[in-house]
Protein backbone atom coordinates (compact mmCIF):
# COMPACT_ATOMS: atom_id res chain seq x y z
CA UNK A 1 0.00 0.00 0.00
CA UNK A 2 1.66 3.48 -0.84
CA UNK A 3 2.68 5.35 1.73
CA UNK A 4 0.96 9.05 2.34
CA UNK A 5 4.44 10.71 1.19
CA UNK A 6 4.23 8.72 -2.32
CA UNK A 7 0.59 9.68 -2.26
CA UNK A 8 0.98 13.51 -1.94
CA UNK A 9 4.37 12.90 -4.54
CA UNK A 10 1.95 11.59 -6.89
CA UNK A 11 -0.45 13.88 -6.31
CA UNK A 12 1.51 16.87 -6.92
CA UNK A 13 2.78 15.18 -10.04
CA UNK A 14 -0.65 15.08 -11.42
CA UNK A 15 -1.09 18.28 -10.48
CA UNK A 16 1.78 19.91 -12.15
CA UNK A 17 0.66 17.96 -15.40
CA UNK A 18 -2.29 18.76 -15.40
CA UNK A 19 -1.27 22.64 -15.32
CA UNK A 20 0.67 21.86 -18.12
CA UNK A 21 -1.72 20.38 -20.19
CA UNK A 22 -4.17 23.66 -19.36
CA UNK A 23 -1.18 26.13 -20.19
CA UNK A 24 -1.32 24.09 -23.55
CA UNK A 25 -5.33 24.26 -24.43
CA UNK A 26 -5.06 28.10 -23.23
CA UNK A 27 -2.44 28.87 -25.84
CA UNK A 28 -3.83 26.75 -28.80
CA UNK A 29 -7.78 27.08 -28.12
CA UNK A 30 -8.13 30.45 -29.98
CA UNK A 31 -5.67 30.84 -32.69
CA UNK A 32 -6.94 31.46 -36.13
CA UNK A 33 -5.10 29.38 -39.18
CA UNK A 34 -4.56 25.71 -39.04
CA UNK A 35 -0.59 25.87 -40.00
CA UNK A 36 -0.06 28.40 -36.88
CA UNK A 37 -2.31 25.91 -34.50
CA UNK A 38 0.10 23.06 -35.36
CA UNK A 39 3.13 24.85 -35.20
CA UNK A 40 2.46 26.12 -31.64
CA UNK A 41 0.43 22.87 -30.36
CA UNK A 42 4.04 20.63 -31.45
CA UNK A 43 6.28 23.77 -30.04
CA UNK A 44 4.15 23.75 -26.50
CA UNK A 45 3.73 19.76 -26.05
CA UNK A 46 7.84 19.01 -26.57
CA UNK A 47 8.62 22.58 -24.35
CA UNK A 48 6.12 21.46 -21.76
CA UNK A 49 7.07 17.79 -21.33
CA UNK A 50 10.66 17.62 -22.93
CA UNK A 51 9.68 15.22 -25.63
CA UNK A 52 12.27 14.39 -27.92
CA UNK A 53 9.88 13.90 -31.17
CA UNK A 54 6.32 15.43 -31.31
CA UNK A 55 4.18 15.24 -35.08
CA UNK A 56 0.91 15.44 -36.55
CA UNK A 57 -0.15 12.54 -39.12
CA UNK A 58 -3.13 14.11 -41.03
CA UNK A 59 -5.26 11.40 -43.36
CA UNK A 60 -5.96 12.43 -46.96
CA UNK A 61 -9.01 12.38 -46.15
CA UNK A 62 -12.15 14.71 -47.98
CA UNK A 63 -12.85 15.98 -44.44
CA UNK A 64 -9.33 17.15 -44.03
CA UNK A 65 -9.43 18.99 -46.95
CA UNK A 66 -10.23 22.37 -45.83
CA UNK A 67 -6.83 21.73 -42.81
CA UNK A 68 -4.38 19.84 -45.44
CA UNK A 69 -5.34 23.19 -48.12
CA UNK A 70 -4.66 25.57 -45.11
CA UNK A 71 -1.19 24.22 -44.22
CA UNK A 72 -0.28 23.52 -48.04
CA UNK A 73 0.03 19.55 -47.45
CA UNK A 74 1.01 17.31 -49.62
CA UNK A 75 0.95 13.34 -49.33
CA UNK A 76 4.28 11.75 -48.06
CA UNK A 77 5.50 15.67 -46.54
CA UNK A 78 8.00 15.11 -44.55
CA UNK A 79 8.28 19.10 -43.26
CA UNK A 80 10.88 18.71 -40.33
CA UNK A 81 9.00 15.31 -39.43
CA UNK A 82 6.71 17.67 -38.07
CA UNK A 83 3.43 17.12 -40.56
CA UNK A 84 2.91 13.92 -42.30
CA UNK A 85 0.39 13.25 -44.58
CA UNK A 86 -0.33 9.94 -45.55
CA UNK A 87 -3.49 7.57 -46.88
CA UNK A 88 -6.57 7.40 -44.85
CA UNK A 89 -6.97 3.61 -45.15
CA UNK A 90 -2.95 2.90 -44.16
CA UNK A 91 -4.10 5.29 -40.95
CA UNK A 92 -7.06 3.37 -40.51
CA UNK A 93 -5.45 -0.12 -40.99
CA UNK A 94 -2.58 0.89 -38.53
CA UNK A 95 -4.76 1.99 -35.59
CA UNK A 96 -7.76 0.40 -35.83
CA UNK A 97 -9.49 3.21 -36.16
CA UNK A 98 -8.75 3.35 -32.15
CA UNK A 99 -10.21 6.49 -30.16
CA UNK A 100 -8.07 5.92 -27.67
CA UNK A 101 -4.05 6.47 -27.24
CA UNK A 102 -2.20 3.88 -28.69
CA UNK A 103 1.26 3.22 -26.56
CA UNK A 104 3.83 1.01 -28.63
CA UNK A 105 7.59 0.25 -27.96
CA UNK A 106 7.79 -2.60 -30.48
CA UNK A 107 6.66 -3.48 -33.82
CA UNK A 108 7.21 -0.09 -35.32
CA UNK A 109 6.27 -1.52 -38.73
CA UNK A 110 2.63 -1.71 -38.44
CA UNK A 111 2.76 1.92 -37.53
CA UNK A 112 5.67 2.94 -40.35
CA UNK A 113 3.19 4.95 -42.59
CA UNK A 114 2.39 7.46 -39.10
CA UNK A 115 6.32 7.49 -39.03
CA UNK A 116 8.68 10.39 -41.07
CA UNK A 117 11.47 8.69 -42.27
CA UNK A 118 13.42 10.87 -40.38
CA UNK A 119 12.15 9.69 -36.92
CA UNK A 120 11.76 6.04 -37.30
CA UNK A 121 15.62 4.77 -37.01
CA UNK A 122 15.50 6.27 -33.57
CA UNK A 123 12.00 5.26 -31.98
CA UNK A 124 12.32 3.39 -28.91
CA UNK A 125 8.52 4.13 -27.89
CA UNK A 126 5.58 6.21 -29.14
CA UNK A 127 1.89 7.36 -28.41
CA UNK A 128 -0.18 7.38 -30.70
CA UNK A 129 -2.92 10.21 -30.18
CA UNK A 130 -6.40 10.20 -31.93
CA UNK A 131 -7.33 13.30 -33.44
CA UNK A 132 -11.48 13.66 -33.93
CA UNK A 133 -13.27 16.61 -35.60
CA UNK A 134 -16.69 16.81 -35.98
CA UNK A 135 -16.66 12.79 -34.98
CA UNK A 136 -13.78 11.64 -37.40
CA UNK A 137 -10.81 10.09 -36.86
CA UNK A 138 -8.56 12.93 -38.91
CA UNK A 139 -5.26 11.63 -38.31
CA UNK A 140 -3.10 11.97 -34.76
CA UNK A 141 -1.00 13.58 -32.64
CA UNK A 142 2.32 11.71 -32.38
CA UNK A 143 4.87 11.29 -29.01
CA UNK A 144 8.48 9.68 -29.81
CA UNK A 145 11.23 8.98 -27.49
CA UNK A 146 14.76 7.51 -28.20
CA UNK A 147 13.94 4.94 -24.81
CA UNK A 148 11.72 2.40 -24.98
CA UNK A 149 10.22 2.30 -21.78
CA UNK A 150 8.80 6.07 -22.15
CA UNK A 151 5.16 5.17 -23.62
CA UNK A 152 5.60 1.09 -22.76
CA UNK A 153 1.98 0.07 -23.54
CA UNK A 154 0.95 -1.07 -19.35
CA UNK A 155 1.51 2.64 -18.96
CA UNK A 156 -1.87 4.74 -17.70
CA UNK A 157 -2.89 7.05 -20.98
CA UNK A 158 -4.95 8.82 -18.62
CA UNK A 159 -3.39 12.51 -19.49
CA UNK A 160 -2.31 11.60 -22.80
CA UNK A 161 -6.33 11.11 -23.60
CA UNK A 162 -6.82 14.38 -21.88
CA UNK A 163 -3.93 16.04 -24.63
CA UNK A 164 -5.70 14.03 -27.50
CA UNK A 165 -9.67 15.71 -26.56
CA UNK A 166 -7.82 18.97 -25.95
CA UNK A 167 -6.07 18.75 -29.04
CA UNK A 168 -9.05 18.01 -30.76
CA UNK A 169 -11.45 20.07 -29.76
CA UNK A 170 -9.08 23.37 -30.52
CA UNK A 171 -8.01 22.31 -33.56
CA UNK A 172 -12.01 22.13 -34.62
CA UNK A 173 -12.72 25.39 -33.25
CA UNK A 174 -9.38 26.44 -35.19
CA UNK A 175 -10.58 24.88 -38.37
CA UNK A 176 -14.00 26.47 -37.81
CA UNK A 177 -13.25 30.04 -37.04
CA UNK A 178 -10.72 30.23 -39.99
CA UNK A 179 -13.50 28.38 -43.02
CA UNK A 180 -15.94 31.19 -42.05
CA UNK A 181 -12.79 33.69 -42.44
CA UNK A 182 -12.16 32.15 -45.44
CA UNK A 183 -15.75 31.94 -46.95
CA UNK A 184 -16.27 35.56 -46.19
CA UNK A 185 -13.36 36.79 -48.69
CA UNK A 186 -14.69 34.66 -51.11
CA UNK A 187 -16.70 33.75 -53.84
CA UNK A 188 -19.30 30.89 -53.07
CA UNK A 189 -19.26 29.60 -56.60
CA UNK A 190 -15.65 29.70 -57.97
CA UNK A 191 -14.12 30.23 -54.59
CA UNK A 192 -12.52 32.73 -55.75
CA UNK A 193 -11.29 36.33 -54.19
CA UNK A 194 -14.28 38.31 -54.04
CA UNK A 195 -14.23 41.98 -54.63
CA UNK A 196 -14.13 42.97 -51.10
CA UNK A 197 -11.18 40.91 -50.86
CA UNK A 198 -9.81 42.62 -53.90
CA UNK A 199 -9.93 45.79 -52.70
CA UNK A 200 -8.19 45.45 -49.66
CA UNK A 201 -5.30 43.05 -51.88
CA UNK A 202 -5.12 45.88 -53.87
CA UNK A 203 -4.52 48.53 -51.76
CA UNK A 204 -1.89 45.92 -49.85
CA UNK A 205 -0.36 45.56 -52.98
CA UNK A 206 0.36 49.12 -54.56
CA UNK A 207 1.84 49.62 -51.29
CA UNK A 208 3.96 47.47 -51.22
CA UNK A 209 4.81 48.42 -55.29
CA UNK A 210 5.49 51.88 -53.52
CA UNK A 211 8.03 50.70 -51.15
CA UNK A 212 9.83 48.44 -53.16
CA UNK A 213 9.40 50.43 -56.75
CA UNK A 214 7.96 47.81 -58.34
CA UNK A 215 5.71 47.51 -61.01
CA UNK A 216 2.42 46.03 -60.47
CA UNK A 217 -0.26 45.52 -62.59
CA UNK A 218 -3.95 44.94 -63.44
CA UNK A 219 -5.94 42.84 -65.59
CA UNK A 220 -9.85 43.12 -66.09
CA UNK A 221 -11.62 40.31 -67.52
CA UNK A 222 -15.05 39.93 -69.26
CA UNK A 223 -16.63 37.06 -70.58
CA UNK A 224 -18.07 37.66 -74.14
CA UNK A 225 -20.44 35.14 -74.80
CA UNK A 226 -21.73 34.52 -70.72
CA UNK A 227 -24.99 35.74 -71.11
CA UNK A 228 -26.17 34.18 -74.01
CA UNK A 229 -24.90 30.90 -73.22
CA UNK A 230 -26.59 31.46 -69.83
CA UNK A 231 -30.04 32.46 -71.22
CA UNK A 232 -30.18 29.54 -73.66
CA UNK A 233 -28.86 26.43 -71.29
CA UNK A 234 -29.97 27.74 -67.81
CA UNK A 235 -27.97 28.46 -64.90
CA UNK A 236 -26.07 25.46 -64.49
CA UNK A 237 -24.30 25.59 -67.52
CA UNK A 238 -23.88 29.12 -66.75
CA UNK A 239 -22.25 28.31 -63.42
CA UNK A 240 -20.65 25.95 -64.82
CA UNK A 241 -18.81 28.45 -67.30
CA UNK A 242 -17.59 30.52 -64.48
CA UNK A 243 -16.35 27.90 -62.65
CA UNK A 244 -14.57 26.67 -66.10
CA UNK A 245 -13.78 30.24 -66.98
CA UNK A 246 -11.98 30.45 -63.07
CA UNK A 247 -10.15 26.99 -63.34
CA UNK A 248 -8.58 28.61 -66.18
CA UNK A 249 -7.53 31.79 -64.70
CA UNK A 250 -5.45 29.97 -61.86
CA UNK A 251 -3.91 27.42 -64.01
CA UNK A 252 -2.56 29.97 -66.18
CA UNK A 253 -1.41 32.85 -63.40
CA UNK A 254 1.52 32.41 -60.99
CA UNK A 255 1.67 31.01 -57.47
CA UNK A 256 2.32 34.73 -56.25
CA UNK A 257 -0.55 36.18 -58.68
CA UNK A 258 -3.72 36.97 -57.56
CA UNK A 259 -7.55 35.99 -59.86
CA UNK A 260 -10.92 37.08 -58.09
CA UNK A 261 -14.49 37.03 -59.07
CA UNK A 262 -15.57 40.81 -59.38
CA UNK A 263 -18.59 40.49 -60.61
CA UNK A 264 -21.42 38.47 -62.61
CA UNK A 265 -18.95 37.19 -65.49
CA UNK A 266 -16.47 39.75 -64.71
CA UNK A 267 -12.68 39.02 -63.16
CA UNK A 268 -10.05 40.42 -62.09
CA UNK A 269 -5.70 39.61 -62.21
CA UNK A 270 -3.67 41.20 -59.71
CA UNK A 271 -0.09 40.69 -60.96
CA UNK A 272 2.66 42.17 -58.59
CA UNK A 273 6.05 42.81 -60.20
CA UNK A 274 4.78 43.24 -63.87
CA UNK A 275 4.76 45.84 -66.14
CA UNK A 276 2.78 46.94 -68.59
CA UNK A 277 3.91 44.76 -71.54
CA UNK A 278 3.73 41.47 -69.12
CA UNK A 279 0.33 42.18 -68.29
CA UNK A 280 -0.44 42.50 -71.76
CA UNK A 281 1.46 39.16 -72.89
CA UNK A 282 -0.19 37.36 -69.77
CA UNK A 283 -3.66 38.39 -70.77
CA UNK A 284 -3.40 38.03 -74.62
CA UNK A 285 -2.31 34.13 -73.86
CA UNK A 286 -5.21 33.92 -71.64
CA UNK A 287 -7.41 35.20 -74.34
CA UNK A 288 -5.88 32.96 -76.47
CA UNK A 289 -6.16 29.87 -74.59
CA UNK A 290 -9.69 30.24 -73.51
CA UNK A 291 -10.75 30.81 -77.15
CA UNK A 292 -8.83 27.37 -77.59
CA UNK A 293 -10.55 25.33 -74.96
CA UNK A 294 -14.12 25.31 -75.27
CA UNK A 295 -16.25 23.76 -72.61
CA UNK A 296 -17.97 20.52 -72.91
CA UNK A 297 -21.71 21.02 -71.39
CA UNK A 298 -24.13 17.85 -72.31
CA UNK A 299 -21.90 17.11 -75.58
CA UNK A 300 -22.12 20.69 -76.96
CA UNK A 301 -18.42 22.05 -77.41
CA UNK A 302 -18.90 25.75 -76.00
CA UNK A 303 -16.67 28.18 -77.09
CA UNK A 304 -15.55 30.67 -74.75
CA UNK A 305 -14.57 34.02 -75.68
CA UNK A 306 -13.15 36.98 -73.10
CA UNK A 307 -12.40 40.82 -73.81
CA UNK A 308 -9.81 42.36 -71.16
CA UNK A 309 -7.85 45.68 -70.50
CA UNK A 310 -4.56 45.44 -68.99
CA UNK A 311 -3.01 48.38 -67.11
CA UNK A 312 0.31 48.69 -64.89
CA UNK A 313 1.63 51.48 -62.14
CA UNK A 314 4.03 52.17 -64.66
CA UNK A 315 1.81 53.78 -66.84
CA UNK A 316 -0.48 56.03 -64.77
CA UNK A 317 0.69 58.61 -62.00
CA UNK A 318 0.25 57.94 -58.92
CA UNK A 319 -2.22 55.34 -59.15
CA UNK A 320 -4.64 54.22 -56.80
CA UNK A 321 -7.17 51.31 -56.03
CA UNK A 322 -9.69 53.66 -58.03
CA UNK A 323 -7.48 54.76 -61.00
CA UNK A 324 -5.76 51.31 -61.73
CA UNK A 325 -9.71 49.71 -61.69
CA UNK A 326 -10.99 52.43 -63.75
CA UNK A 327 -8.07 52.68 -66.07
CA UNK A 328 -8.21 49.01 -66.89
CA UNK A 329 -11.87 48.77 -67.32
CA UNK A 330 -11.95 51.75 -70.06
CA UNK A 331 -9.24 49.35 -72.15
CA UNK A 332 -11.36 46.66 -71.73
CA UNK A 333 -14.61 49.08 -72.94
CA UNK A 334 -12.41 49.75 -75.99
CA UNK A 335 -11.62 46.17 -76.67
CA UNK A 336 -15.60 45.21 -76.45
CA UNK A 337 -16.23 48.14 -78.61
CA UNK A 338 -14.37 46.77 -81.54
CA UNK A 339 -15.15 43.45 -81.39
CA UNK A 340 -18.05 42.11 -83.95
CA UNK A 341 -21.31 41.59 -82.61
CA UNK A 342 -21.88 37.58 -81.28
CA UNK A 343 -25.78 37.14 -81.25
CA UNK A 344 -26.59 33.41 -82.52
CA UNK A 345 -25.88 30.30 -80.79
CA UNK A 346 -24.32 29.06 -84.16
CA UNK A 347 -21.72 31.46 -83.21
CA UNK A 348 -21.00 29.89 -79.51
CA UNK A 349 -21.29 26.07 -79.74
CA UNK A 350 -19.26 24.34 -81.66
CA UNK A 351 -21.30 21.53 -83.39
CA UNK A 352 -19.12 19.60 -85.40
Amino acid sequence: MPTVEALISRARKNEDIARRLFDIEVQIMNIGHCADFFDQLLSLVSEKFNIESVWVSLTDSPVNDHILRSIGGDRGQDKNAALHIMSTMDFLQATQSSRDPILVNEGFKKYRYLIPSSIYPKLGSMAILPLVVDGKIIGSLNLGDSSDERYEPSKDSFFLKQLAVKASISLAGVSIREKISFLATRDPLTLLRNRRELEESLERELSRSRRHHDPLALVFIDCDDFKLVNDTYGHDCGDMYLKYVSDKLIDMTRKGDMVFRFAGDEFVLLLPNQNSADAELIASRIKDHLSESPMTYRGLQVSLSISYGSISTDQLVDPTYKTLLKAADDKLYQMKKHKPPRCSLIDVLDLH
